[in-house]
């Protein structure tokens, strides 16, 4: 009985010590801050940066005939590029004038042009391009592009040269017989040499501005409706400024002579000119003046 007596405070201490040591790891336990599991990736976004890679990639290595419909449509079907080989970044083609909708008339202009695209400005509303063109020019043409929201620049100089650096190319006139009437009629001959100086084009609320200065010089034009070969050199001039772009018309020699002033406000141009024919080839230049406008005594007056 003693023994049993002597035991029974054993156990209580051991089974007290028990509650305390249970209850002091209760308290440990519960004063550590519960652990944050974490959120699997959300395979969604790596799926959408997939889909977007693939897109891009077919974007850019979009073929050259988009750049060619998107040109054709801008340009009031005026002007394709045809056989367009390549991509819209990088590519090669013809181009042809047109008449616009409706005319049958097309003229190829000379040579192959390559065009390359460069958008490492693109996100920042820029963008350059560069067109080679060995038949018309020995000089390489880079494309300066910004857009905004409410204006746009396009700017074009001579690659690698200045923003005021002249560009300076030749076609030949036969090639505007495919805008239609009068040009196929007149048909002109002789090569137009043209030299671009600091020219860029602004479209400010949806008006185009010019500046700079574009001079096309016409050394010994002849035509088929004239037996006389050359009717005249001339000198076309337009010249950027403000709103307004100043276009300038002289004759430099020939027994056709033509000259007058014109303005153009972006959306249209006003010219008022005469022709005549100097003394003796009144006879010869007697069809070609009836195309360019009313008679008024021994001249033609010219208006656009």
């Amino acid at each position: 009985m003693a023994s049993a007596i002597k035991s029974s405070p054993a156990r209580e201490g051991s089974s007290a010590g028990k509650r305390r040591s249970g209850t002091s790891s209760r308290g440990r336990s519960s004063s550590r801050k519960p652990v944050k599991r974490r959120r699997p990736f959300n395979r969604r976004w790596l799926w959408l940066a997939a889909v977007l890679g693939v897109l891009w990639g077919l974007l850019w290595q979009a073929p050259a005939s988009w750049l060619s419909a998107a040109v054709w449509r801008a340009s009031g079907q005026r002007v394709l590029l045809a056989q367009a080989q390549g991509t819209w970044h990088n590519g090669s083609a013809l181009l042809v004038l047109e008449g616009g909708a409706g005319s049958r008339g097309a003229t190829v202009l000379p040579g192959m042009l390559h065009w390359t695209v460069r958008l490492g400005s693109f996100w920042r509303g820029a963008l350059q391009a560069q067109i080679d063109w060995p038949t018309v020019s020995s000089q390489a043409l880079q494309v300066d592009a910004r857009f905004g929201l409410s204006q746009s620049t396009l700017a074009l100089r001579p690659a690698g040269g200045g923003p005021d650096a002249p560009w300076q190319g030749a076609l030949p006139l036969s090639v505007l017989d495919g805008l239609g009437t009068p040009w196929n009629t007149v048909a002109l001959q002789g090569q137009a040499q043209f030299t671009l100086r600091g020219l860029h084009l602004e479209s400010v609320a949806g008006r185009m501005r010019l500046g700079g200065q574009v001079q096309i010089d016409l050394p010994d034009v002849a035509s088929r409706l004239s037996v006389v070969a050359p009717i005249g050199s001339y000198t076309l001039s337009i010249t950027g400024q403000g709103a307004d772009a100043q276009v300038a018309l002289r004759s430099d020699k020939g027994p056709l002579l033509l000259e007058g002033k014109g303005v153009w406000n972006g959306q249209a141009l006003q010219f008022l000119g005469t022709g005549r024919a100097t003394p003796g080839n009144e006879a010869a230049m007697a069809n070609l003046l009836s195309l360019l406008g009313r008679r008024e005594g021994d001249h033609v007056q010219i208006a656009l």
